[in-house]
């Protein structure tokens, strides 16, 4: 029995036990051992299976791109989509508050003049060579609007129609020389004739000519039409005196006036189409150059008024010399 156990073969037994019973512990302690085959197996993959996740990361980013791609183009097609409508708003809101500043217009207008008929009309052109502010609008005759018809804003007057056809006008402004309104300063009711010249057109400034020379008219008074001709309603703000100072021929004086309309600035206008007193197409023949037969031209009426002027002077001078 000592012989047994002293042995080669019961030592080679205990070895192969020991081994056995160290393999059962570390498969206990891995949870499973895996064959030698398949470890061999397994290194043997390792690489492949880096180079299938790698060809399979590369193509998910790539295909990731189009499908990415696609929902930037859809988000950025629903933005534009987004814009668009915020901007058919921003346009609709700009209409509504010119369309309330427009009847606000009217209503000024029609505050002192109830009765007159307005059309209202869009600047789509000026004349670059006009240096009294001239311009075109959107309307014309199919709309009512005739020549000579009076031109304004809200806050006033502004010239009248010159020429006219079928879809558009041509206004004259109160700067230039051929205009002729008669006006009246509210303060002293002083009256007289609004027209324009090139020197005042260069400073944005019309004028008030054949004024009394003892006229009391102030700096700052109030100018509105006088209605007396038949071409514009009364009581049309025209501007506010700027200065007075006497005419060149030393018998009348003559105010500078600033008009209460920004005549290059205005984007739209109202033409009166009508107003109870306005002197019908019969009445008078128009030039183009915007005078009549019925009325005086500026310098036929300044003459007048300071011939009249002159001969009310003498009079008076003989009447003191025969006394």
């Amino acid at each position: 029995m000592r012989e047994f156990f002293n042995s080669l073969r019961f030592k080679l037994l205990m070895a192969a036990l020991a081994v056995i019973a160290g393999i059962m512990l570390y498969s206990a302690s891995t949870g499973g051992l895996a064959t030698l085959p398949e470890k061999m197996l397994s290194y043997a993959l390792v690489p492949f299976q880096k180079l299938s996740a790698v060809i399979s990361d590369g193509f998910t980013d790539f295909f990731s791109v189009f499908f990415e791609a696609r929902e930037n183009y859809e988000e950025n097609q629903q933005l534009k989509e987004d814009i668009a409508e915020l901007r058919r708003q921003l346009v609709e809101y700009d209409n509504a508050i010119t369309e309330n500043e427009r009847l606000k217009e009217i209503l000024e207008l029609k505050e002192f003049n109830p009765d007159i008929q307005l059309q209202d009309a869009g600047i789509i052109g000026r004349d670059p060579s006009d240096q009294f502010g001239a311009f075109t609008i959107d309307k014309g005759t199919i709309h009512g609007i005739s020549v000579w018809d009076p031109v304004v804003t809200g806050d006033g007057l502004v010239g009248y129609v010159s020429s006219v056809g079928p879809t558009y006008a041509k206004i004259t402004t109160i700067l230039s020389p051929t205009i002729n309104v008669g006006a009246m300063e509210k303060a002293t009711k002083t009256t007289g004739n609004i027209t324009g010249s090139i020197d005042l057109a260069e400073k944005g400034l019309t004028q008030m000519e054949l004024l009394p020379r003892d006229t009391e008219m102030k700096e700052g008074g109030l100018v509105v039409t006088a209605g007396t001709s038949g071409y514009y309603p009364s009581d049309i703000v025209i501007g506010t005196v700027k200065s007075i100072r006497l005419s060149d021929s030393g018998i009348t004086k003559v105010a500078e006036i600033q008009p209460a309309v920004d005549i290059t600035g205005i984007k739209h206008v109202f033409v009166i189409t009508d107003f109870l007193g306005k002197q019908s197409g019969e009445d008078s023949v128009r030039w183009e150059d915007g005078s009549s037969q019925s009325e005086e031209s500026s310098e036929e009426r300044k003459e007048s008024s300071e011939t009249s002027s002159e001969d009310s002077s003498d009079s008076s001078s003989s009447d003191t010399s025969e006394e």
